[in-house]
């Protein structure tokens, strides 16, 4: 029988055992070293969130209170999105009160997903203009749209012949979030057409899109958050999170301080950050939002909302982005709600329903006037529909309209 070799007689197998057992004790001091700090990270730090969600959260912080910010949650797509179930009753928040999200995540009553036989349903996308900051969920202007539909003389008469008599004849939701770009929304409704079933659509961007944050577009956030798979995957370790968050400050903004220059930059835009969205991409936005619909064969409305310079007559800065609604709407033939005209045609009563040291948000009275002119526009839509509807039901079985 053949001796097998001595590795102590054999300097090169002696050193390269000697190497493997090197590499090997080095590999387990690296492993005890990492897994004692993402033990110590998981124990001593909470675990960091997407840029954008941590921004809105910082926001609703320094504008609200705490328990406001719980209303908010991380989405992938859109960043955020309303939590379910969310209700605030503090005394001291003139921004968030009373029922902010039902079971479906959304500021409305309880509704169900599958639409009542002979319901109309309209879904009003939108911003915090939309979802009612500063006001009640019954002040907002989708729940008063509602209550004008459904209490309408001519519209009970020219009701869908297949309602069910406990259904409503219309149903209004409002899918409003606060702090939404025509980028969210776009995302939004990609997430929720299919889902809502819709009849009619509201779609109200602008009031965030030309905002300052830092000097990243939403899309470029978007666009982060999908590409690095690899860093996603890494980022599963608190570890790793807290080394990003210290290189990229930007994704973890210092809370008060932060807020404070996002704030001040809706008013005064800083120059060395970036609009969420800069112009040419809203308009991207909203083509593709009209695109969505008009594959459902859904009208759109597209909503035009002033601030409080505009209700008053006065510049702002949304004048560019509103041109961009009324060239698309221009160009496709959409409906218009020109909720600025309205507000301009009733100063100065208008300017004064506006939320105490805010220029967007506005109080119940304010609400009233979107609603009449949201009322005004889609009516003749719905008197369209209703007598389609009629017509369909009066014709013979098997006859094939023309």
């Amino acid at each position: 029988m053949t001796a097998l070799p001595d590795a102590s007689r054999n300097p090169v197998s002696h050193q390269r055992l000697s190497v493997q057992r090197k590499l090997l004790f080095s590999a387990i001091v690296c492993c005890l070293f990492f897994g004692t700090l993402e033990v110590a990270a998981r124990l001593t730090a909470a675990k960091p969130q997407d840029g954008r969600f941590r921004q809105i959260r910082e926001l609703v912080l320094f504008l609200g209170t705490q328990e406001s910010d719980l209303m908010l949650e991380f989405d992938p797509e859109r960043f955020w999105k309303l939590r379910p179930n969310i209700e605030i009753n503090d005394p001291g928040n003139s921004y968030w009160q009373g029922t902010v999200s039902n079971s479906l995540g959304f500021r409305s009553p309880e509704f169900t997903l599958d639409k009542p036989a002979g319901t109309t349903r309209i879904v009003c996308f939108g911003d915090s203009s939309t979802f009612g900051i500063g006001a009640r969920m019954d002040d907002t202007w989708p729940f008063q749209l509602d209550e004008q539909l459904n209490s309408s003389f001519e519209f009970a008469m020219t009701s869908d012949p297949r309602r069910e008599g406990s259904s409503p004849r219309f149903q209004v939701i409002n899918a409003g979030v606060p702090g939404y770009t025509s980028h969210q929304g776009l995302q939004h409704m990609r997430q929720e057409l299919d889902r809502l079933q819709p009849d009619i659509i509201f779609a109200s961007y602008a009031n965030n899109d030309f905002w300052t944050w830092d000097n990243t577009t939403d899309a470029e956030h978007a666009d982060r958050l999908q590409r690095f798979s690899l860093r996603q995957t890494l980022l599963r370790s608190r570890a790793v999170q807290l080394l990003d968050a210290a290189v990229h400050p930007l994704n973890q903004p210092a809370s008060q301080e932060w807020a404070a220059s996002a704030t001040n930059s809706y008013f005064i835009p800083n120059d060395n950050w970036t609009q969420r969205v800069p112009l040419d991409a809203f308009h991207s936005n909203i083509e593709q939002i009209a695109d969505l619909c008009a594959a459902r064969e859904i009208p759109l409305i597209l909503v035009l909302w002033p601030d409080q310079p505009l209700a008053d007559g006065r510049w702002s800065i949304r004048l560019d982005y509103h041109e961009v609604l009324r060239d698309v709407a221009a160009q496709r033939n959409l409906a218009v709600a020109d909720v600025t005209a309205a507000f301009q045609q009733n100063r100065p009563w208008s300017v004064q329903s506006y939320v105490p040291n805010d220029i967007v948000h506005v109080n119940r009275y304010g609400n009233q006037l979107a609603a009449m002119e949201t009322l005004r526009v889609v009516s003749p839509l719905l008197r369209d529909r209703a007598a389609d509807q009629q017509l369909a039901a009066h014709e013979p079985a098997g006859h094939i309209s023309r």
